[in-house]
């Protein structure tokens, strides 16, 4: 266990934000508000989770994480945001876990189906249903995608058109390089009730036909899968164990070999091929019962129901101390700016208080360039030069005290994955986010400004 003496940890993490370069009065607040000789005892990882964390550190360093594939690009947590975001090079796709009253397990991020899909017009006096009330084949009914159209006018494009609610399923197989098999005039494939494949939904299981994608480009990206809270969907975690493993992604109980292609992201294919995140402590304790030895991220949130009633160094150890006790991995802590503009968890002293124990940090969300900047440091060296620019960059002459990596993030969640690989250099010369949805036959804008 670590003692630390605030005085100490807050002054020398105060001293980094007085450059000037980041905004850090509340660090001034918080040091003054702290009785100067408190200690805070941090408890450190043992050595199982340990070992998880440097595999993950092995597996995926700099983790681009594609928060529901993108909310920029392309109509959230479907097939076309999915598609996106393997061929564009993300390490994970991102999604939120739910399961409709028939049990099938979707990736889905709202309770209900209102802001994402035309629910009022095909469910009348339905639209505020939470959407475990619905089956498979009744939320297949709905276009997903054309309320991007409207949302994202400069982005929107014809075949975003009656996207569909995708399953977990769905996004594994997608992650593996498949895709939704579609008819001329694009409409999908479903499993027939009497066995083979039909266009008829009412006819069909509701589960799609998946083919092998002709545009996959042979990038293997794992998934990062958050749970609700459990009282949301009681069995949800065990749910989620028997699937993952009934698929072949359990990495502790026989995995089947994704082929990966060299030069190309093979996350899929290592032990941290799944990452599961939560801001529920009572889900947590679940997933570490059905789910052992399988990265976790205790997700971050200021105000949350039992997260973060406030962003004291006390209730921060609090929440670490759990993580500690509980076998989590990474700590996701929200970044603050636009144009999200969450609140700041992710200050240069709470980044090296996260680490302490032993943690890795993936915070939410990236979605300008100044915020990469600005949380991997940046700021702090001679020409603003980012590490994956020169790892032997000089730091600011005017500037002598610590800087290191235990002040800043590990990975990132995004909903611009273009950006991001940019910034790291790890975007393919020519390589667009425009030219990725064209390749994948998303090519036909409509409404552009």
């Amino acid at each position: 266990m670590t003692k630390l003496n605030l005085r100490r940890f807050l002054t020398g993490s105060l001293a980094i934000c007085l450059l000037g370069f980041v905004a850090c009065d509340d660090d001034t607040k918080d040091l003054n508000s702290l009785n100067q000789s408190a200690e805070i005892e941090l408890k450190t990882v043992n050595a199982a989770t340990l070992a998880v964390i440097e595999q993950l550190q092995k597996d995926a360093p700099d983790a681009v994480i594609a928060h529901r594939g993108s909310t920029f690009w392309a109509p959230e947590e479907t097939e076309a945001a999915f598609r996106w975001a393997r061929n564009m090079g993300a390490d994970y796709l991102e999604i939120d876990i739910q399961k409709t009253s028939d049990g099938v397990l979707l990736a889905l991020h709202d309770n209900n189906l209102r802001r994402t899909s035309d629910v009022e017009s095909i469910y009348p006096g339905k639209a505020d249903y939470d959407l475990s009330k619905f089956t498979l084949k009744e939320l297949r009914a709905l276009d997903a995608g054309s309320w991007f159209n409207e949302d994202q006018t400069a982005n929107a494009r014809l075949e975003f058109i009656d996207q569909k609610i995708s399953t977990l399923k769905d996004v594994l197989l997608i992650a593996e390089g498949m895709k939704v098999k579609r008819d001329a005039n694009r409409a999908p494939y479903y499993i027939a009730e009497a066995g083979g494949e039909t266009l008829d939904l009412d006819a069909s299981t509701g589960e799609f036909v998946m083919v092998v994608d002709d545009k996959d480009n042979g990038n293997r990206p794992g998934l990062y899968i958050e749970t609700k809270e459990p009282w949301r969907f009681a069995g949800m975690e065990e749910a989620l164990a028997l699937e993952l493993r009934t698929l072949g992604w359990l990495t502790t109980d026989n995995p089947k070999t994704i082929p990966t292609t060299i030069g190309k992201v093979g996350v899929a294919n290592t032990k941290s091929r799944i990452i599961l995140q939560t801001f529920s402590w009572n889900s947590v304790i679940l997933l570490e019962k059905f789910l052992p030895n399988i990265p976790k991220c205790m997700l971050l949130w200021k105000g949350g129901y039992d997260n973060l009633k406030d962003d004291s160094a006390e209730m921060i150890a609090d929440v670490l101390n759990f993580s500690v006790d509980n076998n989590i991995h990474i700590v996701g802590p929200s970044i603050a700016g636009a144009p999200n503009k969450y609140d700041e968890l992710t200050k240069t002293w709470m980044n090296e208080m996260y680490h302490r124990p032993g943690f890795l940090i993936h915070a939410y969300s990236f979605d300008t360039l100044d915020q990469l900047k600005k949380y991997n440091g940046d700021y702090y060296y001679e020409g603003q030069v980012s590490r994956f620019d020169d790892a032997a960059r000089t730091i600011n002459a005017d500037w002598a005290g610590k800087v290191s990596r235990t002040n800043f993030i590990d990975g990132g969640f995004t909903n611009l994955t273009d950006l991001s690989l940019r910034y790291q250099g790890r975007a393919e010369i020519g390589v667009t986010a425009q030219s990725v949805l064209e390749d994948l036959g998303y090519g036909t804008a409509i409404g552009r400004n």
